[in-house]
């Protein structure tokens, strides 16, 4: 196995524009978060569910299929040049280009970030003080204000009103404060103990993530359903895993007071959890001693995620992280030191891996996989019980459908060899010299399979099934990439000007984007427009914002040969075509 040409391909443009579009999918996705979560950058009062099934959908397939074109142009590179000039070219492309955005692009994210929640924090308090706004029972419940509160109810104000702000009724306030009296008064009055939030979360669901045992305790009591899902499809037992960190930050963006320390705080969600299962509430099976699947699964998880949070990985001292202001102990597995940067730190370790094994097969001589192997259907009897592996130990931080993502000095195991399957994969597709795209045959009955039938299946047995729904959500992932794969290379195959221009642009439009994202939400906020107009709006002046400095600042200056190698400044329509080395963006 030898750094040779061993491929009759000179260039897949389709995979060089299914890279760029896998770029653009993530600014579309982020431009839609503030409509969908209130965890995100800056929230919007308006929220549209759709939007949130369309960044579900993007967000199950959008980074494996980057990371298999990565690995696919990993090994065209190493084939063509040979290891020394590969790691040189990822050193200049990846990882510099890491380092610059972490001393710029995330210090900037973190003040604008800062700025737009003072900014819609200004809005809000504008919004909410005029009459018509104002949600007097909510505010007595968050003043703890009982007087104020019975006085209300007596006068016939509806007890499950709710804030405009986040669209969660009185009830839900008090079970989040854990006021229990004020639970009570409302319960007497008639609110309803199952009423949802704009998220669909239930004052059950707010007593279980803010570990408040005697508000729960009331409200199972009044008829509180156990196994009632929000619409990320989360049980209350389940929020009772949320992280510290996580819990800390969602207080801080409700206000609301968090009086225990973690360890007092544990102690309470243990509280909860037991309450829970005597309800018949609990979100996996217990363990037992037999060896079943199940409990051994739920054993096996509940060992790996203790063994990611160990103070094993915890360094002593204080340091500060250019990204922020901030200065504490590092924990290198936990830690979120890149954001939305992470992948080009998983592309230096899946590089080194790459180099690592390269050295190996040239050194013991491996024959090359044979190309069936990877292009007959026989693929998918491999791939899918290998990619279920890691796929097993997914969301045991925080449920969700897609695979997680890591953002620590060292990444998580079970995500580090979960992208090493898709950018192993990638490699072994250049060799097998697919000059007919037969891994992409079928696409138009993968597309609709996957978006139609295994995305909504995989969603509804996530929670429930944790295998079930694994292995159709790694059903669905490797569909989407094929189906995309070939689809492009129904209609892109050839050369394209403004296809190549885009796609060389979209390095730099994903690494700068955040910040801009998060001052066009703040600007747009107050808008009183429809969700999907605002985020149609968004992305479109995003795209033209993002183009512009493009162009005009990076393709022809240093920047731009740093991120994507020479380039020749566009003068008339004949010369569109960039002078292209091998590749453009990260791979």
């Amino acid at each position: 196995m030898k750094p040779t040409t061993a491929s009759g391909i000179t260039r897949r443009h389709d995979l060089d524009a299914l890279r760029a579009f896998a770029m653009f999918l993530g600014v579309a996705l982020h431009a839609a978060l503030p409509f969908v979560t209130d965890g995100w950058m800056v929230r919007d009062p308006q929220k549209y569910e759709p939007l949130g099934q369309f960044t579900t959908w993007i967000h199950g397939f959008r980074m494996p299929l980057f990371i298999l074109v990565s690995g696919y142009f990993t090994m065209m590179m190493w084939r063509r040049r040979g290891l020394a000039l590969l790691l040189k070219q990822r050193f200049l492309r990846v990882f510099l280009p890491l380092l610059i955005c972490l001393v710029t692009v995330l210090p900037l994210q973190e003040w604008v970030v800062t700025w737009a929640r003072a900014q819609a924090a200004i809005q809000d308090a504008e919004r909410f003080a005029r009459p018509e706004n104002r949600a007097e029972l909510v505010e007595a419940v968050r003043g703890n204000d009982l007087v104020q509160l019975q006085r209300l109810l007596e006068a016939g104000i509806d007890p499950n009103q709710a804030d405009p702000q986040f669209g969660s009724p009185a009830l839900q306030w008090a079970a989040r404060m854990g006021n229990e009296p004020a639970a009570r008064v409302l319960l007497d009055h008639g609110a309803n103990v199952n009423a949802e939030d704009r998220s669909g979360n239930r004052p059950l669901h707010s007593t279980a993530f803010f570990a408040r045992p005697i508000v729960m305790a009331l409200l199972l009591e009044q008829g509180a359903e156990v196994q009632a899902k929000r619409n990320s499809g989360e049980i209350p037992w389940d929020l009772t895993a949320t992280p510290w960190g996580e819990t800390q930050a969602r207080a801080g963006e409700l206000r609301v007071p968090l009086e225990m320390q973690e360890p007092e705080f544990e102690r309470a969600r243990t509280q909860c959890r037991q309450l829970l299962s005597r309800q018949g509430g609990e979100a996996e099976p217990k363990p037992v001693s037999s060896g079943e699947p199940e409990g051994l699964l739920a054993r096996s998880r509940a060992g790996y995620r203790s063994f990611l949070t160990s103070e094993a990985f915890l360094v002593s001292g204080r340091y500060r992280w250019p990204r922020a202001n901030l200065e504490a102990p590092l924990h290198l597995m936990m830690g979120g030191y890149f954001d939305h940067l992470w992948f080009l730190w998983f592309l230096c370790w899946l590089v080194g891996l790459f180099a690592i094994c390269a050295l190996l097969a040239t050194w013991v001589r491996l024959p090359a996989v044979p190309g069936w192997l990877v292009l007959s259907p026989v693929r998918w009897l491999w791939l899918i019980p290998l990619t279920m592996v890691p796929q097993l130990f997914m969301g045991i931080l925080g449920s969700g459908f897609g695979p997680d993502t890591s953002t620590g000095l060292l990444p998580q195991p079970h995500v580090l060899l979960y992208y090493a399957i898709f950018f192993g994969f990638g490699a072994l597709y250049y060799d097998a010299n697919d000059t007919e795209c037969r891994l992409g045959r079928g696409y138009w009955l993968l597309l609709p399979l996957a978006t139609l039938v295994l995305l909504p299946l995989g969603v509804a047995t996530m929670v429930r099934q944790p295998v079930w729904s694994g292995l159709i959500q790694v059903t669905f992932t490797w569909a989407l990439c094929f189906g995309l794969i070939g689809l492009l290379n129904r209609f892109l195959k050839q050369e394209n000007a403004t296809v190549r221009y885009l796609s060389d642009s979209a390095y730099w439009l994903y690494l700068a984007h955040h910040p801009l994202v998060a001052v066009l939400q703040t600007w747009m906020r107050p808008w009183e427009l429809p969700a999907v107009l605002k985020w149609l709006i968004l992305c479109t002046l995003l795209m033209i914002l993002l183009l512009f400095s493009y162009h005009t600042f990076v393709r022809t200056t240093w920047l731009g040969w740093l991120l994507n190698g020479p380039r020749v400044r566009v003068q008339t329509a004949a010369t569109r075509t960039p002078t292209a080395g091998v590749e453009t963006p990260p791979a």
